[in-house]
């Protein structure tokens, strides 16, 4: 047996003591191992005296009852899975030993409660043997955190793609923690396999799917794989019994992961192996632990690509405030804070963290940031490595608006990003709010308004693919300043963030200056990247670099092309619809101008002039057509003016 004596100045608490070299939370004030008996902490302060008797471990853990720093404050919502490291000797032989704890110090201010860091440093020189057991004190001066519980990158399911943005007629290539994977759907649903040929190693997303053979088919030399990822077909085998040796062999496999469905997306968990599959079957995706929100519109998730790393991106969804001071209107003469077309501003009062002694994620719970959500109560669930839910309530406890937010780290300082929101109440609008419409706006409809329909007219009955909706929802997508503004501002600022951590050696704690409320959901998520992944980073599967922070121009990070259009089915085919409606006018404009200019010289000779006026003026309009179709391209491709200054407007 053994016995822990801590004597502190306040509140008596309680040890125990568990055998092995792990050091585990636990409620109970006793336990059952054959080496681990009752133990008592008395007086509690910042420095402690320890009285052991120990046998062959000196692990240990704290359970309690009482106080504001307590042990069961500590030991239940604090500490991890830690070691008590131990040099032993030989028989009846001296040793020096250092223990380590995990704690969560908390002091009490007017705005919050901040958590430090302090080291308990267990020095012993314990007499060991095998027979008998040697009472020993133990002087415990300092405190520090060091956690064993780590986060498995790996081990997790993460979205791929909405569903909806998948090509189903061929292989869809997707990357993950810097593993490049390609997803094909099959007769029996969707397939992921490594994007790699077996063979020569060429990507099997540049092949085609044989729909006859239900086949995912390299372009390369034509190997065909089937939904497991086993190699069916050898073209160039010699016979017949040549081509089934080489299938059968191991190494003629592709590897497969785990993937499957839920919410509308494709969710991949990047591991391979019998046993990846196994673990996958029996851990939920983060949709499955909430209910199915009812998007705007088509219900359909919005999803772009980030040009940032993973931390900032997940920082930014903690940080609500930021909203009414990037996403704002400004006044064009002013440059101030337009508080006629949005909600002014309020200081934030209320926001703390919770449940956040695991690995699974963290709560914070937060007030209003604006006039119009001031009273709201908001939730934000994060399930790691890539859920953010949020609830917010009214002052009556009715729903006012829901948001899930996933993310998919790629690869270093590129970040997936899905979207859903649903509105209860007309008021939960976050962001820049709504622009006021002048009349010069008014006046401009007049005249793009038959211009609109005409167009809208064409796609629905012109178009290329006989699929008119498809078209219109990337039309939605891409045609517009309006979807890629607020994104183009997250990302301005994300991506100075991330190149002047950089600089300053990646550590937040030391360049960032936090001293309001409204910055604890951003302390709140560094804090528990901290505890529980290596370094506060991600871990690449690839074995990237996780500094590798570029610096990128301005025009690169507002492209819009890979952030979007190449990733969204939609997007694609409206973006090749209109490049289709551009030829045609121009070739239109061609007919119209040689038309014109037979018919202005028989009509000069007989004095007729309308009909060359008139296929003159025409050509025109097809001209004009062109200009406004080519503008609508460049939508899906940047955000920088196809004319003038080169330079995104962000406001």
């Amino acid at each position: 047996g053994q016995k822990i004596f801590l004597h502190r100045r306040r509140d008596s608490e309680i040890l125990s003591l568990l055998s092995q070299t792990r050091l585990m939370r636990t409620t109970n004030a006793a336990f059952s191992q054959p080496n681990t008996m009752l133990s008592t902490i008395n007086n509690a302060s910042s420095t402690a005296r320890i009285t052991t008797r120990t046998s062959s471990t000196s692990s240990f853990c704290c359970s309690s009852s009482s106080s504001p720093f307590s042990a069961s404050r500590f030991c239940n919502n604090n500490t991890k899975n830690f070691n008590a490291h131990n040099d032993a000797t030989s028989s009846s032989s001296s040793s020096s030993t250092k223990v380590f704890l995990k704690t969560k110090i908390y002091t009490n201010s007017r705005h919050n409660q901040q958590s430090r860091n302090r080291r308990f440093v267990v020095n012993s020189s314990s007499s060991f043997s095998t027979n008998s057991a040697t009472a020993t004190d133990v002087d415990v001066s300092t405190v520090t955190t060091t956690s064993n519980d780590k986060f498995n990158w790996q081990k997790n399911w993460y979205p791929a793609s909405p569903v909806s943005f998948l090509e189903t007629d061929a292989p869809n290539a997707i990357k993950i923690l810097g593993l490049e994977m390609v997803v094909w759907k099959t007769k029996n649903g969707w397939s992921c396999l490594e994007d790699s040929c077996p063979h020569r190693r060429a990507p099997l997303s540049l092949g085609f799917i044989d729909s006859n053979k239900d086949a995912l088919v390299c372009r390369y030399h034509g190997w065909e794989f089937a939904k497991d990822g086993k190699c069916v077909d050898i073209p160039m085998s010699i016979d017949e019994n040549a081509n089934a040796t080489a299938c059968n062999s191991k190494k003629s496999c592709a590897s497969e992961y785990p993937c499957k469905m839920h919410a509308g997306v494709l969710w991949v968990w990047p591991e391979t192996g019998a046993d990846a599959f196994l673990e996958a079957s029996v851990k939920k995706c983060a949709t499955e632990n909430f209910s199915e929100l009812q998007g705007a519109g088509d219900n359909e998730w919005g999803m772009v690509e980030l040009p940032v790393g993973y931390n900032p991106a997940l920082e930014n969804q903690f940080d609500p405030s930021h909203a009414e001071w990037l996403h704002a209107r400004y006044d064009a003469e002013s440059n101030m804070r337009s508080v006629s077309e949005m909600a002014d501003f309020v200081p934030m009062t209320k926001f703390e963290s919770f449940d956040d002694d695991t690995t699974e994620g963290f709560k914070v719970r937060h007030g209003g940031y604006n006039a119009a959500n001031s009273n709201i109560d908001a939730t934000r669930v994060f399930t790691a490595p890539c859920s953010s839910r949020s609830e917010y309530l009214d002052d009556k406890g009715k729903p006012y608006l829901s948001a899930h937010i996933l993310y998919t780290p790629t690869e270093p300082n590129r970040t997936l990003m899905f979207t859903k929101f649903q509105a209860y109440q007309f008021t939960a609008v976050q962001g820049a709010g709504t622009r006021k419409v002048s009349v010069a706006d008014k006046i401009e409809n007049l005249f793009t308004t038959p211009v609109r329909n005409l167009f809208n007219l064409y796609i629905q009955n012109f178009n290329t693919i006989g699929d008119a909706r498809l078209i219109f929802t990337g039309l939605q997508h891409g045609a517009g300043n309006a979807a890629y503004t607020l994104g183009n501002q997250d990302i301005r600022a994300m991506h100075g963030v991330e190149k002047d951590m950089k600089k300053r050696g990646g550590k937040w704690n030391k360049a960032y200056y936090l001293p309001t409320v409204a910055d604890k959901g951003v302390s709140a998520f560094r804090t528990w990247m901290d505890n529980f992944t290596e370094n506060g980073n991600v871990e690449w599967l690839d074995g990237s670099a996780v500094d590798a922070t570029p610096t990128v121009s301005e025009e690169e990070q507002t492209e819009r092309y890979h952030r979007h259009t190449k990733h969204c089915r939609a997007c694609k085919a409206a973006l090749n619809e209109l490049g289709i409606l551009e030829e045609r006018l121009l070739l239109a404009s061609k007919v119209l101008l040689a038309t014109s200019l037979i018919t202005g010289f028989g009509g000069a000779l007989v004095g007729n002039e309308g009909l060359p006026v008139l296929t003159l003026s025409l050509a025109g309009l097809s001209l004009l057509g062109v200009e406004e179709v080519r503008d609508m391209q460049h939508e899906f491709v940047s955000s920088t003016p196809r004319r003038g200054v080169p330079k995104p407007k962000l406001w």
